[in-house]
């Protein structure tokens, strides 16, 4: 104990010799003229006083790439009573695990001290917060100064790139923006592509969760005035710009809006030949100016000359109805609605991709929820993401789905199910509600009570009712596709007929192997366990991307391979299967061919094995054995960079962690296999203390310094 004692003394002691300094002092660039808006403090660990603005859990990325409990958030400092240039500074947490204790607790209006380090990320000045020291709170209840108005052409230049010699100073600042009109609006997460009058871009973008929350946006609303904080966007492609980031709806001002159009609905959803369609919507304008015609437009095949049919309204209501005549079988037809009001404004529903439907006397089906007219979408939409080829079907309910499984929560981790019979449009994702039935690969399913839904373009069938028919009468047989149908991983008008579906991908010319030509495809978190599978070494960037052993929030692979790109992999983002080795693959790696279901994932399209049958004489890896993938009492040791003792272990509850001194301090967590963390510490040298409060089971034991990280598998038993 005295040692921990003495421990916290030295921190304590550390904190204290910081240096206290101003919002503005690290808001200050280095040299803006050469084009460096790196802080004058860039590097420097100080403290800092402000005005808490927004509070963690209003930011985007709260209680994401981590699950529910990772707390990975923002927050924004306000300078007290000044709203002025360079009075805002974001506060960054650096990573999803990595929590400041009582840093998601701050309120709005606290007036606090925090320490970190002055950094800075695409374009913007930021305070990295220190991990390990809690927020002092000065004093409650502070108002925040009011923004201050400032002018569209005060950030961006007219052509909508930043202004960075007049824009700098305002970012992080809380200011006022008036008289902007709406072009385009993009959802998950909100962002709204405006002009000020005299033709000035700014984007009002969703970095806060409240953006969106209560209100629908359209294009061609007029916004009287937007308050928010000025944030720095640089586009992964494309020139940077300054773009206002409202913590609520309430924080933005309509004035004359466009009508609104919701609630849009088909009868029947899925028409045969001789069933004409009923079209409804919601549209209402605002008071004073009533909407004066809802008008339905329609097409069919891949034409775009659309025929239009006045929707009539039904009573004195906002519900208007019009009919789409009866269509030969398998006709393709596409849909939308165009809304006028009194003062002559109008808006085109839906905004990115028009609704559709394949005309199928045997019902709804697969095939036809998937099946969309690239070039259509193109048309409908010419600035639109291309990644996003939404079902027609999307927030309809379908019934009566036939299938037969292709992965398993039991394999993959998630449902897919497949139509017999479809070369192509014929796999999709099911998410079942409540209890799903025992399924196995090649089990005959009917899917009830489904909602069409699309997760970042990927089609799937929500809170799903699964019905097991029976073993179906043959299984699915993978579709072979040739490795050039995948260009640089983003083609999706190529590729999109066959997402979900179940892929095998082998070398054009059958008496040669497949190598793993790139074994890690990128060092982004959510790209970080991807491999490419290609025919030619010497082409790393030609082949598909491959995932596996990673299971979180919004990462979706199999924890029933071996084959990964990292042996971190064994016990990061889900705990692969104790049962099987682990076999890291490299740019030497060779294998006759890959299947496995296909899909898109972070805007990228890639390949999810299920298991290890899904890969075909693989040579020329190396593979654990005994431990297998998720360890066994060979393996307690764990992936260990640095050199950890860890004893007794197994444990009744006492455990002693040693480091040499000289890797300096290290931070301790002990986690649940789940990535829940249960407690850490800082010490230096050595630590002891008691598990006995933990029931007995495996657990996770984090050990990082400057030098490394360690991972130790804890088993805890009575």
């Amino acid at each position: 104990m005295r040692r921990v004692k003495t421990i916290i003394g030295l921190l304590g002691g550390w904190l204290f010799a910081q240096p206290l300094v101003t919002i503005q002092q690290i808001q200050t660039p280095q040299n803006l003229a050469a084009g460096n808006d790196t802080s004058v403090l860039h590097g420097q660990t100080v403290r800092v006083r402000g005005v808490v603005m927004t509070r963690c859990d209003w930011h985007r990325h709260y209680g994401v790439s981590g699950g529910a409990n990772s707390k990975r958030c923002s927050i924004w400092l306000q300078d007290s009573m000044s709203s002025g240039p360079r009075t805002g500074l974001q506060i960054r947490r650096q990573n999803t695990t990595d929590m400041p204790p009582n840093f998601t607790a701050l309120q709005q209006g606290q007036y606090v001290e925090l320490v970190g380090t002055v950094g800075y990320f695409q374009g913007e000045i930021q305070l990295n917060v220190d991990t390990n020291t809690s927020p002092v709170i000065l004093a409650p209840n502070i108002p925040l100064a009011p923004p201050t108005p400032i002018n569209v052409s005060d950030l961006n230049l007219s052509n909508g790139s930043h202004n960075l010699a007049v824009g700098e100073q305002w970012q992080g600042s809380y200011v006022k923006l008036t008289n902007l009109t709406i072009n385009s609006v993009a959802t998950n997460p909100v962002r709204l592509t405006c002009t000020d009058a005299n033709g000035y871009q700014i984007v009002v973008f969703g970095e806060f969760k409240g953006l969106g929350s209560t209100r629908t946006y359209t294009a061609g609303t007029r916004l009287d005035s937007v308050k928010g904080i000025i944030l720095h966007y640089w586009p992964a492609t494309g020139t940077p710009m300054y773009e206002i980031c409202p913590w609520h709806d309430s924080m933005v001002y309509i004035g004359n809006a466009v009508p609104l159009v919701s609630s849009h609905n088909r009868t029947p959803v899925c028409p045969g030949p001789t069933d004409n369609v009923q079209v409804q919507v919601n549209a209402e304008g605002m008071a004073g100016d009533p909407v004066t015609s809802v008008t339905l437009y329609w097409a069919t095949g891949a034409s775009t000359t659309y025929t239009a049919v006045p929707m009539t309204q039904q009573g004195a209501t906002t519900t208007y109805t019009a009919t789409i005549p009866a269509q030969a079988e398998g006709t393709y037809v596409h849909y939308y609605i165009v809304a006028q009001d009194q003062s002559g404004d109008m808006v085109k529903y839906p905004t990115f991709e028009p609704y559709s439907y394949r005309v199928n006397s045997a019902g709804c089906r697969i095939t036809d929820i998937q099946y969309v007219v690239p070039s259509v979408i193109y048309a409908y939409n010419p600035s639109g993401r291309r990644d996003y080829l939404s079902s027609g079907y999307r927030g309809l309910s379908v019934s009566n789905v036939p299938g037969v499984v292709t992965a398993t929560e039991n394999d993959l981790g998630y449902v897919h199910i497949q139509q017999t019979g479809a070369p192509d449009w014929a796999g999709i994702w099911v998410r079942p509600t409540g209890g799903a039935p025992t399924l196995n690969i090649g089990d005959s399913v009917i899917i009830t009570n489904a909602t069409v839904d699309e997760y970042f373009g990927l089609t799937n069938l929500q809170n799903a009712v699964i019905t097991r028919v029976g073993l179906a009468s043959a299984p699915i047989t993978p579709t072979v596709l040739p490795l050039n149908v995948i260009y640089g991983d983003t083609q999706y008008a190529a590729t999109e007929p066959y997402e979900s579906m179940l892929v095998r991908f082998r070398h054009d010319n059958p008496a040669q192997v497949l190598h793993v030509v790139q074994p890690q495809v990128s060092t982004q978190s959510q790209h970080a366990g991807d491999y490419r599978v290609g025919m030619d070494p010497a082409s790393p960037l030609q082949g598909v991307r491959v995932l596996a052993g990673r299971q979180t929030s919004n990462i979706f692979s199999s924890l029933k391979v071996s084959y990964v790109n990292d042996s971190t992999w064994a016990v990061t983002d889900g705990l692969i299967d104790p049962t099987i080795p682990l076999c890291i693959v490299a740019d030497t790696t060779e294998l006759d061919s890959i299947q496995g279901i296909f899909t898109y994932q972070w805007n990228f399209v890639k390949l999810l094995p299920r298991n290890n049958n899904d890969f075909f004489r693989v040579t020329k890896t190396t593979c654990t054995t005994g431990g297998g993938g998720g360890g066994g009492p060979s393996a307690l040791a764990g992936r260990q960079d640095l050199p950890l003792t860890v004893y007794p272990n197994p444990t009744q509850g006492y455990l002693h962690i040693a480091l040499p001194q000289e890797y300096g301090w290290a931070t301790a967590r002990l986690q649940t296999l789940e990535g829940r963390e249960l407690w850490r510490v800082r010490f230096l040298g050595q630590w002891e203390g008691s598990l006995a409060e933990l029931p007995a089971g495996l657990y996770l034991l984090r050990v990082s310094t400057a030098a490394g990280e360690a991972v130790a598998r804890i088993i805890r038993t009575y």
